[in-house]
């Protein structure tokens, strides 16, 4: 195909430019015209075509010497019609502005409007100028840029394919103007890589492929086999890695096992990974491990167990079994098999033993023989044959049986032991019976005497706790026990922490530890999980009185928090408790009815008794779950005790006794559901002075707080000074009216003016008994009406009757 543009030339005027497109690879003709002078005399001429941007003409021609071509042209450029050029084979670089220029040898011309232009468009597909090689390679953890350059007219776009899928900017990959680059390489981003240069023009394809150096990645694991005796066990294991150079190293257990010599003659380790023992053994059985390597990062591993399957073998039977005399005692046979023993045959001095012929012998489940009491029946020589599944390899050497006495202790350790820290011990220990030197457990600083004694030189914290002296001969072994405590050190760790966790509060319960001598308090640390949790996250929180529970409101709802306990009396803090982790429920979506519900304990009360203080409650109103047990808590001066803390849900009543007398007790109770405990309930106050005018004490009761027993006193005094005032008020009261009465009957024809006001009723109980001492009137003196002279009329009785009085109008006192 050719494409011809006519430029016509100009009398020294510029031509307006051409526009000329092409495809790559066609010829394309750039016209250009020839105008001679107007007399129409032909002249000689010379053709110049010049390229944007090039200071000499790629293509001069003149008449009929052949034309000077540019080696960019040469063979594709050549002179069409008298000026015109053709160019065959377009090319992409073709592209641009040409100026043809046409020189008349006999004339002059202005150079700037000689010129004719023409602009050349090459539509050309995609191609790539720029490529990465077709393997490539990174270090695993690295990174790595690929880089596409595409040339083409339009300009193509370039992307990146991973398996027909294109690629985008994330934090894996970065793709920009034409490059990718891949970020944290590890195995999983081997593979091919394709660049795609696309136009309207056409698309190209490029794919390089990436290889990751790394250590090898196992893609067959070896597996867990079961084989008898005296045959072969094979087990594969198959890796992959680049580079490929892989080298595998097999372990028994973890040893090499080229190493361990009774294997070492029995392997062969294959080029593939692939383990074969010949002529397996028992001693075989255990783990082996696949370890491939090529020298790059960290080896990967993988294990599987080999089990070996043998008929039942006696292995290492003593030559003389010792046995205690009198005690009970066991004659074992030493029995190793896979799968398991199912039976064995014992005999005795040659002949086949009978068990049941023996009174109080029984043979065991791995086969030994349990005598109930050993005596002088029991001696002989002893043989056993193991059975399983797969036989026996035959019967054991024989054992001479010989009676011993068992050891026993001349000196026994006392119960409990309590010394001061960094002073000196000795806890006495003696045994006989041809023991050996009794052993106690090494847990400290300590040295055993010749006799058995154990000998502190100074105690310390770390000597608290329970011990243990050991006394031990070839027939048996006896122990005996003490405690040892510790004075005078910080407390130790609270044990057993547990927390129940709700939406924004934990209930933390825990079991004190050793006080070391000294009464201890605790606090709850608290404070969310953190990947970089410092001392200063925490929270503390002390714990009122010596109550091993806390509840710790204030919590934030799914999230994750650690507690511990920690106590400390006056010397000091102790340990911190093991760290608990809990998380916090979320609010609900709805309102569901409540997971745990406890109410503390009702109406609590106390009343003395001969046998002492009976204390009565009712069960909590509300809880979600069964009662588990009560608490009762008393208190003489600030400080809360327990009195009982394991009282059964079905109990309601306690009685609390040996109390000290003239004493003031409050007493409060609590209940226990699950690991949840209620709140406290009324507090109940009773004192133990004993009055012989008295009831026992009856219960008072008061409110949480309670009041100071000054205060109580002074409310019953001002009681008592207010009744006797009273009394005799009204003593005083009934005189009067009654002298004010013989006056009445002096007088006559007089009407009787009647007072309404109020009046005021006085009730006196003696020893709470409920008779009436004396009932009074009295009014206030009579005011004369105007004009009406007052006179009084003495009826034949009183006409006075006792007005209705409401309750707050009496006053009742009781006789101290």
């Amino acid at each position: 195909m050719c494409v011809c543009v006519l430029c016509p030339g100009a009398h020294g005027v510029r031509e307006e430019p051409q526009f000329v497109t092409a495809r790559a690879g066609e010829s394309v003709v750039l016209g250009c015209d020839v105008s001679h002078p107007l007399n129409g005399q032909q002249t000689p001429y010379v053709v110049e075509w010049f390229k944007f941007g090039v200071p000499i003409p790629f293509f001069i021609n003149f008449r009929f010497y052949p034309p000077h071509v540019d080696p960019e042209y040469a063979g594709r450029a050549s002179l069409h019609g008298k000026a015109s050029l053709q160019i065959d084979q377009v090319r992409s670089e073709d592209q641009g502005w040409y100026e043809c220029r046409v020189l008349m040898l006999e004339q002059q011309y202005d150079t700037f409007h000689n010129g004719s232009w023409v602009h050349l468009t090459v539509n050309a597909p995609p191609t790539f100028t720029d490529t990465p090689p077709q393997y490539v390679e990174a270090r695993e953890g690295g990174s790595i840029t690929l880089t596409c350059t595409a040339f083409g007219n339009p300009k193509p776009v370039v992307t990146w394919l991973r398996e027909g899928d294109q690629l985008t900017s994330n934090r894996k990959y970065t793709v920009s103007d034409g490059s990718l680059t891949v970020q944290a390489i590890t195995r999983e981003d081997r593979g091919a890589y394709s660049c795609r240069a696309h136009s309207d023009q056409g698309e190209a394809l490029h794919t390089t492929r990436l290889l990751v150096q790394g250590p090898p990645y196992i893609v067959s694991p070896p597996e867990n086999i079961t084989v008898n005796i005296s045959q072969n066990a094979q087990f594969t294991c198959q890796a992959e890695a680049y580079p490929g150079n892989l080298t595998y190293t097999w372990y028994w257990e973890e040893d090499n096992v080229y190493f361990k010599n009774d294997l070492k003659l029995r392997v062969r380790i294959f080029i593939d990974g692939t383990l074969i023992i010949y002529r397996v053994k028992p001693e075989d059985a255990g783990k082996y491990t696949c370890s491939p390597s090529n020298s790059l990062g960290i080896s990967p591993s993988a294990s599987a167990y080999l089990t070996v399957q043998y008929p039942a073998r006696v292995v290492n039977m003593p030559p003389v079994i010792y046995v205690p005399r009198k005690l009970p005692g066991i004659i074992r046979c030493p029995v190793d098999a896979n799968p398991p023993v199912t039976s064995v045959r014992w005999e005795k001095d040659g002949y086949p033993l009978r068990i049941e012929k023996y009174p109080g012998w029984s043979q065991m489940a791995d086969g030994s023989i349990r005598v109930a009491e050993v005596t002088e029946d029991s001696l002989g020589t002893y043989t056993c044959v193991p059975y399983n599944v797969l036989g026996t390899m035959g019967q054991s050497p024989p054992a001479t049986l010989v009676l011993k006495d068992p050891p026993y202790f001349n000196v026994r350790p006392g119960g409990e032991y309590r010394q001061e820290a960094g002073r000196e011990l000795v806890i006495p220990c003696a045994a006989s019976g041809d023991p050996e030197i009794p052993t106690i457990p090494s847990r400290s600083k300590h040295n055993i005497l010749p006799s058995g004694s154990l000998q502190f030189v100074s105690l310390s914290k770390e000597d608290h706790g329970e011990w243990e002296c050991v006394a031990t001969n070839v027939v048996t072994s006896i122990t005996a026990s003490t405690r040892l405590f510790v004075i005078g050190t910080s407390p130790h760790a609270p044990t057993n922490v547990h927390v129940s966790a709700s939406t924004s509060s934990a209930n933390v319960s825990w079991e004190p530890g050793y006080d070391g001598g000294f009464e201890q308090t605790f606090s709850v640390w608290y404070g969310p999980v953190k990947n970089d949790l410092g001392p200063h996250d925490w929270l503390s929180t002390p714990v009122p009185g010596s109550q091993t529970w806390l509840v710790v409101q204030g919590l934030e709802p799914k999230t994750a928090y650690q507690f511990s306990v920690l106590a400390q009396n006056k010397l000091g803090t102790g340990p911190f408790s093991e760290v608990v982790t809990v998380t916090t429920g979320g609010y609900p979506i709805s309102t569901p009815e409540p997971l745990v519900l406890l109410t503390p304990p009702r109406c609590l009360t106390a009343n003395r008794t001969q046998q002492g203080v009976l204390l009565t409650w009712l069960p909590p109103a509300n809880h979600s779950s069964p009662i588990d047990r009560y608490i009762i808590e008393f208190r003489l001066g600030e400080r809360w005790e327990v009195l009982d803390d394991l009282i059964p849900a079905t109990e309601t009543e306690i009685i609390a006794r040996d109390l000290i007398q003239d004493s003031w007790y409050e007493f409060r109770a609590l209940a226990v559901m699950d690991d949840l405990v209620s709140e406290s309930s009324n507090v109940v106050g009773v004192s133990s002075t004993v009055s012989p005018l008295s009831d026992p004490f009856p219960p008072t009761e008061i409110s949480d707080e309670g009041l100071a027993k000054p205060v109580v006193a002074g409310i019953v005094a001002t009681i008592c000074f207010l009744a006797a005032a009273i009394l005799f008020s009204t003593l005083a009261a009934c005189f009067v009216n009654k002298q004010h009465r013989r006056k009445l009957k002096r007088k006559r024809g007089k009407s009787f003016l009647t007072s309404r006001h109020s009046n005021l009723s006085f009730w006196l109980t003696v020893d709470s008994a409920p008779s009436l001492l004396c009932f009074c009137h009295r009014r206030p003196p009579l005011t004369p009406l105007p004009g009406i002279e007052p006179y009084w009329e003495e009826p034949d009785r009183s006409s006075y009757r006792p007005p209705s009085t409401s309750p707050h109008m009496r006053l009742s006192a009781v006789a101290a």
